[in-house]
């Protein structure tokens, strides 16, 4: 096991005595970009639910069925970031924790099952400042082959790695 610089972990740059790791939909946010994506915009919640109990009974890998859920959505990228501007919040404590976090040299760690380009869209919009001090460890975004993201069905998740 290889060890790193704190210049390769960013929340360690300013040496800090405790840093706070968080989920990022449903908990940063009051409700799941993504689950609003699918439920909206994709093959709806019925179909949803019916995955993640097949996630729950062991059938099927969460991978699957949350590639499945996004493959839903055809709305081009940029849209689906649009629509999410206009109806994701905050949590309302958040604000409040995010200022002493700050305030007091704890370091914000995003891990999330979402992707980067929307959660980053969500908290500069939400935080209304520039909240790139917070890393944020998650997937990302491609165009499918052929594809530009912002066409309708034109991107597809870009898993953060293998697990």
């Amino acid at each position: 096991m290889g060890s790193s610089t704190p210049s390769e972990i960013p929340a360690m740059a300013t040496s800090p005595k405790h840093i706070f790791f968080t989920d990022f939909d449903g908990t940063i946010t009051s409700r799941d970009s993504n689950d609003y994506m699918t439920d909206n915009l994709g093959f709806g919640q019925p179909t949803r639910l019916g995955l993640n109990r097949q996630v729950l009974a062991n059938e099927i890998t969460f991978r699957s069925a949350f590639k499945q859920m996004l493959d839903s959505v055809p709305t081009p990228f940029n849209k689906c970031v649009d629509i999410l501007l206009e109806n994701i919040v905050l949590d309302p404590g958040f604000r409040a924790f995010y200022d002493w976090a700050k305030a007091n040299n704890i370091p914000i760690v995003i891990l999330s099952g979402g992707m980067t380009p929307i959660i980053r869209a969500l908290l500069d919009k939400l935080l209304g400042e520039d909240s790139s001090w917070m890393q944020i460890v998650s997937n990302d975004v491609g165009a499918l082959p052929g594809n530009n993201i912002n066409e309708e069905n034109g991107w597809e998740i870009v898993f953060h790695d293998e697990t």
